[in-house]
């Protein structure tokens, strides 16, 4: 099956490998859910594969045994905690001294950001002079923890927001349909991990169907309705303040006479009638007033306080 989206990343490196240009370490980044690990064990089977120009061929030896039981060519450092241990990286460097019969051999540092400092001061040696028949793969989150001597001596490779078109396929994939569901599309950013959770989300729906019935019903009832609910459910309340924000920036789309791309989409009627009953300024100071209500709650404001001031003020 051939990988979804990422193409520039995934074409880049069959070039690479090609012309025998790929590098010794790359550090594969992007936001959590992203699907770092899904495309670094692509890319590690693409330079293993012992077939073909078209890479990962899926015929050959090395491919099928990728996909069956894996192959002593391939390493995995995974955090046995929540750090990886020094004692971890030099398994990895004892394996990287011994040459294999042929080809490449590929090591994944799954959350490289967990390595502890002396995890990474370990490393380093192997990352200024590796063996050339060695690539390793680092993946993280959060690129800028990692020591700065490590970042300089690795090449990042930047995944980029997939598609609607490839979210699509990625949710059909893990057995989604997304008729009906098309607003967590626009949720998710891009990041297919966060369009799999959201899709099944009960509380997710839940928050948007109180958030929805609040403003646009504007009654009082709808008011007292969300401050209880608000109330009894304080993990809600910035996930609420996403989804009323959401609801401004599609109204302000709206009477900017952009009605395609709006993040609620399923709600699209509602939110044009809602855009025709204010104004650009009005909707421009609600968005100030969600962004108090975040500075307020991170100060840890009394919180019924400030479901108060939420449910009054927006």
């Amino acid at each position: 099956m051939d990988f979804i989206g990422q193409r520039a990343i995934v074409e880049d490196f069959q070039e690479k490998i090609k012309h025998n240009t790929i590098g010794h370490a790359y550090a594969i980044t992007g936001p959590v859910g992203m699907g770092k690990k899904t495309l670094t064990h692509y890319l590690a089977k693409m330079l293993l594969c012992e077939g073909g120009e078209e890479k990962p061929c899926n015929q050959c030896r090395a491919c099928k045994s990728y996909d069956e039981e894996g192959t002593p060519r391939l390493t995995i450092v995974r955090s046995e905690t929540q750090r990886i241990l020094i004692k971890q990286v030099r398994g990895l460097i004892e394996d990287i001294g011994i040459r294999p019969a042929s080809g490449r051999k590929v090591y994944i540092i799954e959350d490289a950001d967990r390595m502890t400092t002396e995890s990474q001061n370990c490393l380093l040696k192997t990352l200024e002079e590796p063996p050339p028949y060695a690539v390793i793969l680092l993946t993280t989150s959060f690129y800028e923890s990692l020591l700065l001597t490590i970042r300089s001596r690795v090449v990042q490779v930047k995944m980029k927001p997939y598609t609607h078109d490839e979210m699509k396929r990625i949710l059909e994939q893990h057995g989604n349909n997304i008729l009906g569901k098309e607003h967590v599309l626009a949720w998710s950013q891009g990041i297919p991990g966060r369009a799999l959770k959201l899709i099944d989300d009960d509380q997710f729906a839940l928050n948007r169907q109180m958030v929805f019935q609040f403003l646009f019903q504007e009654t009082e009832f709808a008011h007292l309705e969300i401050n209880q609910y608000l109330a009894r459910n304080k993990e809600a309340f910035l996930p609420c303040l996403d989804i009323m924000e959401s609801v401004y920036r599609d109204a302000l789309m709206v009477l900017c006479q952009h009605v395609d791309g709006l993040i609620n989409s399923d709600k699209k009627d509602n939110i044009v009638a809602y855009a025709q009953r204010t104004d650009l300024s009005a909707l421009a100071q609600k968005i100030d007033y969600i962004q108090e209500m975040r500075s307020n709650h991170k100060r840890n404001m009394n919180y019924q306080l400030a479901v108060d001031m939420m449910t009054l003020g927006v």
